[in-house]
């Protein structure tokens, strides 16, 4: 009868040595990222990027009237030049005279300025002249495109 709970005994002690190493379960930690992940992704709230209001004229046939107001052209810039040519009433200005001239022009004139650019005008010079616009009391600033032919 011993040997029965000697052969018992050792059964059970190997057993004990051969114990496994503990596993962990992946499933639940998972479960909860994708919890934490869904639930950043309700509640995140995103800020509306600021940007300039573009009113677009309605479609159709393009207006064959002239539009009043100041009316700037730029070429586009040549192979050599970084920015295109500035054109204000037939005259080729830069941007140090363009600040006075939109100062000294009549108020009847200064109440819209009109940027007509080609393609491959920079819009870093489109904005730089729209600044000097809104600095010289100019409230509205429209864009127009010459038909082509």
């Amino acid at each position: 009868m011993e040997q029965v709970g000697g052969n018992k005994l050792t059964l059970l002690a190997t057993k004990l040595r051969e114990k496994k190493a503990p596993r962990m379960d992946m499933a639940p930690m998972i479960d909860c990222v994708f919890l934490l992940l869904i639930f950043f992704m309700v509640s995140t709230t995103f800020a509306p990027m600021p940007g300039i209001r573009v009113q677009l004229p309605p479609p159709g046939k393009p207006s064959t009237e002239k539009p009043k107001g100041l009316i700037v052209r730029i070429a586009n810039p040549e192979a050599s030049q970084r920015e295109g040519t500035m054109i204000l009433n037939d005259e080729i200005v830069d941007f140090n005279q363009m600040f006075n001239l939109f100062i000294n022009s009549p108020d009847e004139m200064k109440n819209m300025l009109i940027i007509q650019s080609e393609r491959q005008v920079m819009h870093q010079q489109i904005i730089k002249l729209m600044d000097l616009a809104k600095q010289a009391g100019i409230d509205k600033i429209g864009f127009a495109i010459v038909a082509r032919e």
